[in-house]
């Protein structure tokens, strides 16, 4: 039974609304430059640099598409890949770690699951506001992991992925 359900609820709505403004930018952007290379107005570096800003915000654009939702239980986290819900056990997981200011976490890997070294999730929407309370929320979570390794029979966790064999 799942206890607890790390990411937030709202998640397809958040990867909506991140295509949306992206295309809506990128459209302002390509409206803007060929404005003023029809008319003329400034010179080759005026009218390509908005398109390099662009594209140095955009090579965030990846994280977002890879955002899943994440609930765990007493033994293992779950999230979903293509419809398929994907079990992870905690001893499988080895960090979890914050990726970005915006809140995204990812959940590192001994092994990869479903071909993934890493699983990225998003605790909140509005993230740097509410970020005592969802940081609690991951840390609850750290600390079961923590405590369900430790009760396992000895095993070195932090040594090659290749414990199991």
């Amino acid at each position: 039974m799942r206890t607890t359900i790390v990411s937030t609820s709202k998640l397809k709505n958040y990867k909506r609304l991140i295509l949306v403004l992206d295309a809506i930018i990128l459209a302002a952007i390509i409206s803007y430059v060929a404005y003023k290379y029809i008319n003329a107005l400034g010179g080759l570096t005026e009218n390509v640099l908005p398109i390099i800003i662009y594209l140095q915000f955009h090579i965030y654009f990846g994280l977002f598409l890879k955002l899943k939702d994440v609930s765990y239980d007493e033994s293992s986290i779950y999230y979903n890949k293509e419809d398929n819900e994907v079990q992870v056990p905690f001893e499988d997981i080895a960090s979890i770690e914050i990726k970005t200011i915006t809140g995204i976490y990812a959940i590192k890997l001994f092994r990869p699951s479903q071909g993934n070294k890493e699983i990225l999730f998003k605790t909140s929407l509005w993230y740097p506001l509410n970020f005592q309370k969802r940081d609690d929320m991951v840390n609850v979570l750290r600390d079961k992991i923590d405590k369900y390794k430790r009760s396992l029979p000895e095993k070195n966790f932090a040594g090659l992925p290749s414990y199991n064999i």
